[in-house]
Formats: structure tokens, C-alpha cells, sequence
């Protein structure tokens, strides 16, 4: 299980990784989803969780989805009323899969703490949609959801981190 959530929490920060260049970006992101992809199937396979399958088969469309970004889908990109759509599912599928996989380690180890990772993670998602959404209309909101975004993306890392301690011992 430390191997599992350490390919998670590489895998995490390959996915939100970013250097501006297409091609470096492109296979920085494709490790990044294969990591997670790999680190719940080694979940998967020492417990069964629907909640864990789910997520590994969204982030297995994230996954194709990064593969089809750099052809297809620039073109559709380049559509503003098209792209926001994309953007807002690419989002919302992000949130979804940490989500599921916080909760599967919540039902299998029942801890308190879990809990309170996986509450804080739904308020974190709650909010990081509705600035989202605002932010459209708002500079301000499009900074606050900038400092949300990176704050769950330490909270991720952190929570990641902590699983793997409690597979230290």
C-alpha cells in the first residue's frame, strides 16, 4: 500500500506539473496519469473498492483525453464557448477522482482522520467550482481561485503523504 500512494502522490505531481511547452508538458502529464493509474490498481488489488475502480477509469480518461489535446482537441480549443465547457469537465473530473480515492481510503480504514481529509476535500472542491465559475466574471475570484487551487494541490500531496506514513509502520 506505501508503494501505491507514493505512485499517487508522483503521479499528483506530475499531473499538476506544467513548463508551458506542449511536447514536455504532454509526456510529463501522461506519466503523471499512468503513476496514478498504476497506484490504484496496486490499491485495487489488495482490496475491493467501486469508488476506486471509478476513479482509476476517469483518470484513464483524463489520460486519453491529454493523449487527443495536443491533435483533435486543439480545435475544439480554440472555440471559447467550447473550450470553457472542456475545461470545466476536465476540472470537475480532477476533483472527482481525488475525491473517490480519499474515500475509498476512508470505507477501508474507517479512520477519523480520513474523514476529516475527505470533508476537507469536498469543501475544498466546493469552493474551488464556485470561484471557477465566478471567475469568468471577477479578476479577483480568478486570483482566489488560483491560491484555492494551489492549496489543494498541497492538501492532495499532504494527504498522500500522510497514507504513505500510515503504511510505514
Amino acid at each position: 500500500m506505501k508503494k501505491a500512494y507514493l505512485y499517487l502522490l508522483i503521479g499528483t505531481i506530475l499531473m499538476f506539473f506544467s513548463l508551458g511547452i506542449i511536447a514536455l508538458d504532454l509526456i510529463i502529464h501522461i506519466a503523471g496519469y499512468g503513476l496514478m493509474i498504476l497506484g490504484m490498481l496496486l490499491i485495487l488489488q489488495q482490496r475491493e473498492s467501486p469508488s476506486l475502480l471509478i476513479a482509476s477509469q476517469l483518470t484513464i480518461g483524463l489520460l486519453i483525453f491529454e493523449l487527443l489535446k495536443v491533435g483533435v482537441a486543439r480545435a475544439i480549443m480554440s472555440n471559447t464557448l467550447l473550450s470553457i465547457g472542456f475545461m470545466t469537465l476536465i476540472l470537475i473530473t480532477q476533483l472527482a477522482i481525488f475525491y473517490l480515492i480519499i474515500k475509498s481510503e476512508g470505507e477501508a480504514s474507517e479512520s477519523l482522520e480520513v474523514q476529516t481529509y475527505q470533508q476537507a476535500e469536498l469543501l475544498l472542491s466546493i469552493g474551488l467550482l464556485g470561484l471557477y465559475f465566478i471567475s469568468y466574471f471577477s479578476t479577483l475570484a480568478f486570483s482566489l481561485f488560483a491560491i484555492l487551487n494551489l492549496c489543494f494541490y498541497f492538501f492532495i500531496v499532504y494527504v498522500f503523504y500522510k497514507l504513505i506514513n500510515a503504511y510505514s509502520y
